[in-house]
């Protein structure tokens, strides 16, 4: 072929590849039209929603602190360090001798949180403000009631209850004051709330106990705190409890002791020479010298107990049985008593924003009481870990050969057929 031919070849080949791509860039521009023009992705539709949304939170959250530092909290805390909790171990190991324990008069009996024994009767109080008397673990009678029968703060709400020499009942109410009731149902009061100490009235009566015709002397667990904002005041764990004094004959009164954690029970010592007085937020138990060249002297007594103690009472084998609560705010995986103690901030923008009845209301349950020797050493306890039968426990009644177990909330009596001689207690098996 020649050089001619050769070359008009190559333009007919050209002439007959011209039309081919010149379809095919017609048939590629509606498909870059298309690229130009794809549907956006859900991030291209929405995301500038997203960052505004973030932005209206951001300020709606900015406004929220502001607002909430701004606010008035109902508590003014303090900071307080426990030590490390004691182990349950030894003389604290846990056992399920409670839940042997049977309950007596369940949802009829609310609230028992103390109780005497005199002339083969138990007599206690109860939420609504009524004085009971227990017999043979099977009637009750209502024997006096020290405020209408409405609301709590009027009603009242009998807490520690003590037998007179004179075969009569001293029993100091939350709200009302101290009282004299004999058990035939007449009462008088001794001491109104309303009477001022150092300028403060009685907030929040707790126990009471008195020298053989002597002085009267109750605690006052919070000058700031009602009972039933008990917890606000543990909350605030701050040093508002007192110890006052009243004598019946002058009509005199007096602060014994002052800046005290939650004060609770109380009791005499067998020889009258000094008090023992539950610091229920401290975790402590402190010793008051009445008489005596150390009159006017405390010092504690037993420190660092696993829970709050409530109330103290005598133990048949010479030591004291103590009531313990809210273990555990102090012990397991979440020590939050421990936690909260050593941050007030925290504790007062917390109050400012829920009521510490929602944080308490996930407490795991545990029933617990402890004995003491004469030395103040826990030298035994008894314990329901799982809170199934015994969930709370405010005193022992210890009558030689069962233990009464009275509470500020249950709704029953307990009975535990135990006795205890020499410090070694052994279960009656019934």
């Amino acid at each position: 072929m020649s050089e001619e031919s050769s070359v008009r070849e190559r333009k007919r080949q050209e002439e007959v590849k011209s039309p081919q791509a010149s379809s095919s860039q017609l048939a590629d521009k509606p498909w870059d039209h298309r690229l130009k023009e794809k549907t956006p992705t859900c991030w291209e539709q929405y995301g500038k929603y997203f960052w505004m949304l973030l932005l209206f939170e951001s300020i709606v959250l900015l406004v929220g602190i502001v607002a909430v530092l701004s606010m008035d909290s109902p508590i003014k805390p303090m900071r307080f360090q426990f030590p490390t909790a004691r182990p349950l171990e030894g003389a604290l190991a846990p056992n399920t001798i409670l839940q042997n324990a049977k309950r007596l008069f369940e949802g009829e009996l609310i609230g028992p949180e103390s109780l005497v024994r005199l002339d083969g009767k138990i007599y206690t109080g109860t939420y609504d403000g009524k004085i009971v008397r227990i017999d043979d673990d099977k009637m009750m009678t209502t024997i006096a009631r020290l405020g209408p029968p409405e609301y709590e703060h009027t009603c009242g709400r009998p807490l520690g209850i003590h037998v007179s020499d004179y075969g009569t009942l001293y029993v100091i109410d939350a709200y009302l004051g101290l009282f004299e009731v004999n058990v035939t149902g007449e009462y008088k009061q001794l001491v109104p709330s309303s009477r001022l100490y150092d300028g403060y009235p009685i907030k929040f009566g707790n126990d009471v106990t008195r020298i053989p015709d002597g002085d009267f002397f109750f605690t006052d667990s919070d000058y700031k705190w009602q009972r039933r904002d008990f917890l606000y005041g543990l909350m605030e764990t701050s040093p508002n409890g007192r110890l006052l004094q009243f004598n019946p004959v002058s009509q005199a009164t007096n602060v014994t002791l002052l800046d005290l954690y939650s004060a609770n029970g109380i009791i005499l010592s067998p020889d009258n020479d000094f008090m023992l007085i539950c610091e229920s937020t401290a975790n402590r138990i402190l010793k008051y010298y009445i008489r005596g060249q150390k009159s006017g002297d405390k010092e504690i007594f037993v420190d660092n107990l696993p829970g709050f103690p409530d109330n103290i009472r005598a133990s048949s084998s010479g030591g004291y049985w103590v009531g313990i609560n809210f273990l555990p705010l102090r012990t397991g995986l979440a020590p939050i008593l421990n936690f909260l103690a050593e941050r007030p901030i925290l504790r007062t923008h917390l109050m400012k924003i829920m009521k510490p009845h929602f944080l308490f209301q996930f407490l795991p349950k545990y029933g617990l009481v402890i004995e003491l020797n004469k030395d103040g050493e826990i030298i035994n306890s008894l314990h329901d870990p799982t809170g199934e039968v015994i969930d709370s426990v405010s005193e022992v009644l210890d009558t030689g050969d069962a233990l009464y177990l009275g509470s500020f909330k249950s709704p029953f009596l307990a009975k535990l057929d135990y006795k205890s001689k020499s410090g070694k207690d052994k279960l009656i098996k019934s």
